[in-house]
């Protein structure tokens, strides 16, 4: 669904007849019908806790794609994938796995949220070339089918395993008590341990909240379009297809380094300036892309763009360490409007850009201009004034 849609990408274009536009518009509509469901969707994880939403949309999703595999016109495929697929995938994988993680711990939030966006490009880095590998050999409805079933038999029951707090369990975030803050720690970091209680109606009044909804908006607009692109941008510079295909399992290997590192490095110093500084490595990425034609300005390409991935456990992370545990979930949500439109625009205008000038240079410049932009907004984040703490939070039903 993220990762590996690259690999599908020009398979479903010459099956299908269709221009680059129109494939793009099919991840450009998966982004936008999951920033629509967020608000509905965060409600319900606060509401009934993140497993429940976990096993009915991964189902839903798993179902989808072995429908897809049935599908054969392009106008088919897009009521599946976006309503179907994309609906229960949305609803049930990163939303409601990250409300559970920023609900179990808090000093090492940033390390947490790190393991599991790292587990998900482990499973890039599998199942890209595996993928593609079954795509060119048995077609992409076979690649489609068998994605779905994994997905039923691996991770719904795996979903049953989650609990929804610490705290309906006897437990602590963490482990243990938050400890007095350590004056060797940085104000940050110390800042980052304190368990903050924000309403959602007082976590919307602040300019913070948007601020980081611009930040993490500007960013994803990049990303998303990039990661869609991978595999057309690389052969549009003369890679052979089924090589690229090794370098989105380079980018997943490259994001597990990044992810992790910047998820340590995240509990310990600024997360706002760790998440500018990642965002510059795809910058320069995209200029070497842009300007040179060597087998090296290949590589640097999905290396970069791992780098600025590596900062998306500390995005998710910024906004439990600023507005708590409490309304995580509809936080994220009523967030997800913004950054799934924004997302949806932008893999169609890089594929619009190409199927007009047969060239990426133009998106590739707007996206370097978008980023640096995104860099600028993360420096001047600062941490809104808590409001005065609440009761604990509710046990799980």
């Amino acid at each position: 669904m993220y990762h590996s849609f690259t690999v599908f990408f020009l398979p479903l274009k010459r099956d299908l007849a269709v221009s680059t536009a129109a494939i793009s518009l099919l991840y450009g509509a998966t982004r936008l019908e999951g920033g629509a469901e967020g608000p509905i969707v965060g409600r319900l994880i606060d509401k009934f806790g993140p497993r429940v939403v976990i096993i009915g949309g991964l189902s839903m999703a798993s179902l989808g794609l072995i429908l897809l595999a049935q599908t054969h016109s392009f106008v088919t495929f897009f009521l599946v994938y976006v309503f179907i697929v994309s609906f229960g995938y949305n609803a049930g994988s990163f939303h409601p796995v990250s409300t559970a993680v920023n609900s179990w711990f808090i000093r090492r939030r940033a390390t947490a949220f790190a393991i599991i966006a790292a587990s998900g490009s482990v499973g890039g880095m599998i199942m890209a070339p595996l993928l593609s590998r079954l795509i060119l050999n048995y077609g992409w409805r076979t690649g489609a089918f068998v994605s779905g079933v994994l997905i039923l038999a691996i991770a719904v029951p795996a979903a049953t395993l989650i609990q929804r707090t610490p705290e309906s369990r006897g437990l602590h975030p963490d482990g243990r008590p938050l400890p007095p803050p350590s004056t060797q720690q940085s104000s940050f970091a110390v800042q980052a341990a304190a368990d903050v209680h924000f309403t959602l109606k007082q976590a919307l009044r602040t300019f913070t909240y948007w601020l980081l909804t611009m930040s993490i908006t500007l960013r994803l607009l990049v990303t998303v379009a990039l990661a869609a692109h991978l595999i057309p941008i690389l052969t549009w510079k003369g890679m052979d297809e089924a090589k690229a295909a090794y370098l989105v399992s380079l980018f997943a290997f490259g994001t597990i380094i990044f992810t992790l590192s910047f998820g340590w490095m995240g509990d310990r110093w600024n997360k706002p300036w760790l998440c500018a500084l990642g965002i510059l490595a795809t910058v320069v990425s995209l200029l070497v892309l842009i300007v040179s034609q060597s087998i090296v300005a290949l590589y640097l390409f999905p290396i970069g763009l791992a780098f600025t991935m590596g900062t998306t456990p500390l995005n998710w992370a910024l906004i439990g360490d600023m507005f708590g545990r409490r309304s995580y979930a509809t936080l994220r949500g009523i967030m997800g409007v913004v950054y799934g439109t924004a997302t949806f625009g932008s893999p169609i205008y890089a594929g619009w850009i190409f199927d007009r000038t047969d060239s990426y240079n133009i998106a590739l410049i707007t996206f370097a201009v978008i980023l640096l932009t995104a860099a600028s907004l993360f420096t001047i984040l600062h941490r809104p004034t808590p409001p005065p703490a609440p009761q604990p939070l509710a046990p799980d039903a």
